[in-house]
């Protein structure tokens, strides 16, 4: 179709027919290779073998990972490789790790889990700063309260992470708390254009009214100290919406069970229903994964040793 499109516009410009055959069907091809580039591009991302050294985080620090069915384990890994391999992470007066790399992967991928067509297209880069930081981006001095942030202006499509809460989001499981799932919440509640608190992109229209109402009545119950919902959600609704997400993805069951109204809320929002897996993220809480080695039975649940399956996969 391409081919026969540039031919007839060539063919109205008089070139001769020995000249207009192979213009066609260079064009042709220049159109087809910048219209299959990302194809591509994430073909040969997903060529490589998983490193088992990522693997090895995934197992041993993110829960939510390895309460996962073997299939779905899977479909994050993929997941993982096309977000490393095509969103820039950069260290700030720090030497980044892979640890660090894989956290902050697996912060953008648990929120829009629900999603599998999910493109991150509002984010280009993530910088991880060596501690928390001020409103001039300075991460030494007095005035250091920020944990983490979604750049704005010139800083557009840029989030700012601090590294030791980042990694503490993930050690404690426990505590509703993870500056990484609480930055990329922000920004599926931008994904409409405005970061409002009103995450557009998983209510259906009618839902907006009564998730307004909601998100009205539980700041009140937190303003007048009647909730366990991080008090920083009382800053705007916008916040409201992040804190609650990392309440919804670090303990889901006990969302549920204190805040069964918002627990549906988030379940639409996020198109997760975490309730069957609360369960299994309980128990990956208590207990203390080994580390994966080549010979170690494959994470997968295929019987197969690590090095004869997922390892060069």
């Amino acid at each position: 179709m391409v081919f026969l499109l540039f031919s007839l516009v060539l063919a109205r410009t008089g070139i001769p027919l020995w000249v207009l055959i192979p213009l066609s069907a260079l064009a042709a091809l220049l159109v087809h290779a910048f219209l299959t580039r990302k194809i591509r591009r994430r073909k040969a991302i997903l060529a490589r073998p998983f490193p088992p050294e990522w693997e090895t985080v995934l197992q041993s620090e993110v829960v939510f990972f390895r309460a996962l069915e073997p299939e779905d384990r899977q479909r994050f890994r993929r997941e993982l490789q096309l977000f490393l391999g095509e969103k820039r992470i950069t260290g700030i007066k720090l030497r980044l790790d892979t640890r660090t790399r894989v956290l902050v992967a697996a912060s953008a991928i648990i929120p829009i889990f629900g999603f599998p067509e999910w493109e991150w297209d509002q984010i280009s880069e993530v910088l991880v700063y060596p501690d928390r930081f001020d409103d001039e981006y300075a991460f030494d001095g007095d005035r250091r309260h920020t944990l983490g942030m979604v750049g704005t202006g010139a800083m557009n499509r840029m989030m700012i992470l601090s590294r030791p809460d980042l990694l503490n989001g993930f050690r404690d499981s426990r505590d509703k708390r993870n500056v990484g799932f609480h930055e990329f919440a922000h920004l599926v509640d931008k994904s409409d254009g405005s970061v409002d608190g009103i995450p557009s992109v998983g209510l259906q229209r009618d839902a907006i009214g009564p998730w307004i109402e909601l998100v009205r009545r539980k700041m009140n119950e937190i303003e007048r100290g009647k909730s366990d919902i991080d008090a920083y959600g009382l800053t705007s609704e916008a916040e409201f919406f992040a804190v609650a997400s990392e309440y919804f993805f670090e303990r889901p069951g006990i969302l549920e069970r204190k805040h069964p109204e918002l627990y549906a809320m988030l379940s639409q929002v996020f198109n997760q229903n975490l309730s069957a897996r609360a369960a299994a993220m309980a128990r990956e809480m208590q207990r203390r994964p080994r580390r994966l080695g080549r010979n170690s039975p494959c994470p997968c649940g295929s019987g197969l040793k690590y090095k004869k399956c997922c390892l060069d996969r």
